[in-house]
This record gives C-alpha cells, structure tokens and sequence, in this order.
C-alpha cells in the first residue's frame, strides 16, 4: 500500500476501511496535535490502569507496590528534564538561524513581491491575494481553465495525440479538484498544506512536457503557447508549495516549544510531588498509573508532532523538476513507472 492510499483512501463512505482511514489521517495529518497526544495518552491509561489493574488481580492477587515505583517514576522525571533542555537548545537554535541581516531579509521580502507580479504577468490580472488559500484556489482555477482550453483547441486532433491529452487532463483534473475539496474547509496553514500534499505537480509537469515533445508537429502555435503557460503555473504553484510549507514547519516548531513548556512543568511537579511525598501518599495501581501518565504526556506530545512533520515532508519532498513519486498519478501512456514491465 502506498502513502497515499495508507493516509487518504477512505474507502468509500460505507466501506470498512472509511473509519479506520478517518482516524489514522487524523492522527498523522489533520487532528489537533495537543489532542491527538491526549487522545493516545488517555487510550494508554484505560490500556495500562484498567486493564492492567484487572489482568493483575487474576494472575497475583492483590497487588503491591515497592520502590520500583520509585526508580521508574525517577527515571520519567530525568527523562523530562533532559527532554525540555533539548527542546529548548532546537528552539533557541532554530531562532538564531531565522535571525537574519537586514539585507537578506529585504530579499526575503522582495522575493514574495517578484514572485507575486510574474504570476500576476502570467494570469493577466492586476493583482493576486495574498491569502494563502485564495491564491492556491486562484493557482488551482487558471490550471484548470487553460487545460480546458488546451482541450478544445485540440478536439480535432489525432488518436494518438487525444488519448494521450484525454489521459492527462483526466488524472490533473481528478487532483485538482480534490484538492479543492480540501481547500474548501482549510482554515489555518496545517490544513492548507495538507490541501496541496497529494498535488503530485512534478509528475504533471514531467507528463506535460513529454506530450509537448511527443506531438510537437500537431501542436497548433496558440495551444503550444498555453502548454508553457500552464508548465509556468504549475512551476508557480510548486514554488508556492514549498514556501507555504516551510511558513507551516516554523509555526509548527513554535506552537511545539509553546505547548511542550506547559506539560513539562506539569509533568515536572506531578513526578517530583509524587516521589517527595511517597511515604505518605497510598500507591494504590490507580495512582501510580496516573503518575506514570502525566510523566509521559510530554514524550506523546513531541512524538505527535514530530509524526505530522515527517508525514508532510515525505509526502511534499519535491524533486525540483524531477519525479521522486512513485504513485501513479498523472501518467499518460508511454512514461508511466509501470511501463518498462510492459516493455518487457
């Protein structure tokens, strides 16, 4: 099973694979990351506190506690300090690299300025929004609409030529407009990343090219212009690709230091209370387990998000112009990555 289909497939909205494809896209893409870690965390403690609870009762009796407890709570609390003190070296690390000379920042600056006016050149309008979805919805709309054009200028073509463009606006159309399904319900940068993931521009570009070249005596003069309009549309969405996520990882780094410094205090003064006042306090199974949770929670929080950054920059690594899917969307006949077995 591909990413693709391990992440997006749903199955069909009746299909046995819908929920359990639901759940395992909200935990790696789309939930909230503070609740995917308390979703898991609170799943571990019904797994370990009741369960367990129980699963001891049958095999040893009542159970007791000894100063086990002591050393495994002990090593949660170093764990967590050793934890923080990392976190907060990247941060601080990730804050002096993004501390940049005046001069670089005002190319940083004018870059997303030329970057805005070329695209306004190749649409032919005055201005282009400069809200994210807006514009990739914009971006999404003048790809469509010349590949529509593309389609009539070259309804009288040949066999070979038509199937070959039918196959290829079929497979551009079918993600562009799942994408736009997406876009439609974004509400922050995590949603419009996740929007524009499956957008596989580098194999459109890759097919589009190739029927260029294979047909180049029947392309028309006007539909060979459009062509290299769309290539230059899907470069630009490529490159609004990239930069939209690498806005997304910073936030998300930042929103991680945030979130990571309140449950470490937490966690922190639970584990540290605890083992202060153990010969007071009764360890019952109960109390440990919730102990030993609120320990962990700092661990689930890092692993939620450090899961979503690595799912997004898998399925996002852009080759610069080179194919490095290996899904196979937007193939026309001839270059799709299954052809050289047919070959055979």
């Amino acid at each position: 099973m591909s990413d693709r289909d391990s992440v997006s497939t749903e199955g069909g909205p009746s299909g046995p694979a819908a929920p359990a494809a639901r759940f395992w896209r909200w935990l790696l893409l789309t939930g909230d990351r503070v609740r995917v870690a308390g979703a898991v965390l609170v799943a571990g403690f019904l797994l370990v506190g009741v369960a367990g609870y129980a699963l001891e009762r049958t095999l040893a009796g009542d159970p007791t506690y000894d100063r086990t407890t002591v050393s495994l709570v002990g090593a949660l609390l170093s764990g967590n300090f050793l934890l923080f003190s990392i976190v907060v070296s990247v941060n601080s690390l990730f804050v002096t690299g993004s501390d940049t000379p005046l001069d670089r920042e005002l190319g940083r600056v004018r870059s997303v300025v030329e970057f805005r006016r070329q695209l306004e050149s190749v649409i032919d309008a005055d201005h282009v929004p400069a809200d994210p979805p807006r514009l990739v919805r914009l971006l999404s709309a003048e790809i469509l609409g010349l590949a529509q054009t593309i389609d009539e200028d070259l309804r009288a073509a040949d066999l070979d030529l038509r199937a070959d463009l039918d196959a290829y606006l079929s497979s551009l159309a079918e993600e562009t407009g799942e994408m736009n399904e997406q876009l439609d319900d974004a509400t922050s940068n995590v949603d419009l990343v996740v929007a524009m993931m499956d957008y596989n521009h580098d194999r459109q570009i890759n097919d589009l090219r190739h029927l260029q070249s294979t047909h180049a005596d029947a392309l028309p003069a006007e539909t060979d212009e459009a062509i290299g309009d769309l290539l230059q549309l899907l470069q630009y969405f490529a490159t609004a690709r990239a930069y939209f996520q690498s806005l997304y990882v910073r936030r998300e780094f930042a929103d991680l230091s945030r979130n990571l410094v309140f449950t470490s205090v937490v966690a922190v003064a639970t584990t540290a209370s605890f083992m202060h006042y153990l010969e007071v306090l009764p360890t019952t199974h109960f109390l440990v387990v919730t102990v030993e949770a609120v320990a962990l929670a700092p661990f689930l929080l890092v692993g939620s998000y450090v899961l979503r950054v690595s799912a997004v920059a898998r399925r996002t690594g852009d080759g610069g112009g080179f194919v490095l899917s290996d899904r196979a969307t937007g193939d026309i006949d001839g270059i799709s990555p299954g052809d050289g077995a047919r070959d055979d």
